[in-house]
């Protein structure tokens, strides 16, 4: 059997990447009901739609960044170059 390592860090990455990925799809629901309720769009809000998806969207990205490095340095993930 392979002997995988973890630690309580994996935990708690993995957590804050569920979280993000959580707030990132409640935002991104919102703006979806907003625009299906709302055809027509103030710009005010869309505005203010498009800034939270985007700050959503990276956070989530960061966190799941942080994850995958913490799984290639414990061996789990292979490293592969982003190109």
């Amino acid at each position: 059997m392979l002997h995988t390592r973890i630690c309580t860090q994996c935990e708690q990455l993995l957590n804050d990447v569920s979280n993000a990925m959580r707030r990132h799809a409640a935002c991104m629901t919102g703006a979806i009901t907003w625009a299906r309720v709302y055809e027509v769009h103030a710009e005010e809000q869309r505005q203010e739609f498009s800034t939270e998806l985007v700050a959503s969207f990276d956070e989530a990205q960061s966190t799941w960044d942080s994850y995958r490095e913490h799984l290639i340095e414990h061996g789990i993930l292979p490293r592969r170059d982003r190109t």
